[in-house]
Formats: structure tokens, C-alpha cells, sequence
């Protein structure tokens, strides 16, 4: 007794990935999403100046900084922090600048990165340093390039 199959192979079987495909892409579109949502961006506070041009040459700012209320800290290539062009010394520089903020009520700590070879996140790093002092009385000097 002969078995027929009921069914015979054909030599055009296939196998449709489409459906498998489109799975594969919408789990891959949702884990970019949701791992772009994880990661939280640093931000560095940086109150940016408000140009006016109307008081151009009007002094009459109550808020304004006068030149003794400034405490000017650069940083060279190195990493150290400059006084006067000489090398501070942390804990000299920490006192220094509580002193100075003590004396001036609008006194504001001026970190100057002019110089190019500074890289940023050494900038970053110190005015992280700056901050744990001198709080939101810590600002940055740049050039125009």
C-alpha cells in the first residue's frame, strides 16, 4: 500500500520577513526612545548678559558692578588659578575670596579662560569649584574670537 502526501513541496517556498521586520524596527524605534529620555544632560548655570542699548552710556544702574567689586581669578594652561599673575594656593584663594565677598555686597568672583590651550571641562571643573564658595556670585570672562 502506497501513502500519497497531500501536500508536495514546491521548489517557489518562501518566507515572508516582513511582519518580523516590522517588529524588530518598532522595538528598536522604542529603546532609542526611552534611552534617550534616560540620560539627564549636566547644565551648567550661565546667566547669559541682556543687551540694552537704550542705557548705552547711562550709568545709572543701581545693580551695576563697579571695577573694586571684581575678583579676577585666571586660569592658565595647567589648570592653576592665578592671583595677580602669581599661582594661588587653594586654601589661600578660598580665604581670599571669602574675605572679598564678605567686604562687597555686589562683589562678584570672575573666572578669566581666555587662554585657548584651557580645555573645557577644566573650565568646567573650577567654576564648579568657584561655585561651592561663592555660590551665584561666580562669573566667566571670555574673548571675542
Amino acid at each position: 500500500m502506497k501513502i500519497r502526501k497531500k501536500y508536495q513541496s514546491s521548489a517557489s517556498a518562501e518566507i515572508n520577513l516582513t511582519a518580523l521586520l516590522d517588529v524588530v524596527f518598532s522595538i528598536l524605534a522604542f529603546f532609542i526612545l526611552v534611552s534617550s529620555t534616560l540620560t539627564v544632560p549636566s547644565n551648567i548655570g550661565v546667566d547669559l548678559p541682556i543687551r540694552d542699548d537704550n542705557k548705552r552710556g547711562n550709568n545709572s544702574n543701581p545693580n551695576a558692578i563697579n571695577s573694586e567689586d571684581i575678583f579676577i581669578i585666571t586660569l592658565d594652561k595647567a589648570g592653576q588659578m592665578l592671583t595677580d599673575g602669581k599661582v594661588a594656593e587653594p586654601q589661600k584663594l578660598e580665604q581670599d575670596m571669602r574675605r572679598f565677598l564678605g567686604k562687597s555686597a555686589n562683589g562678584v568672583i570672575v573666572l578669566n579662560a581666555e587662554n585657548t590651550d584651557v580645555s573645557y571641562q577644566m573650565v568646567i571643573n573650577r567654576l564648579a569649584e568657584l561655585r561651592a564658595i561663592a555660590g551665584n556670585r561666580v562669573a566667566i570672562a571670555t574673548s571675542r574670537s
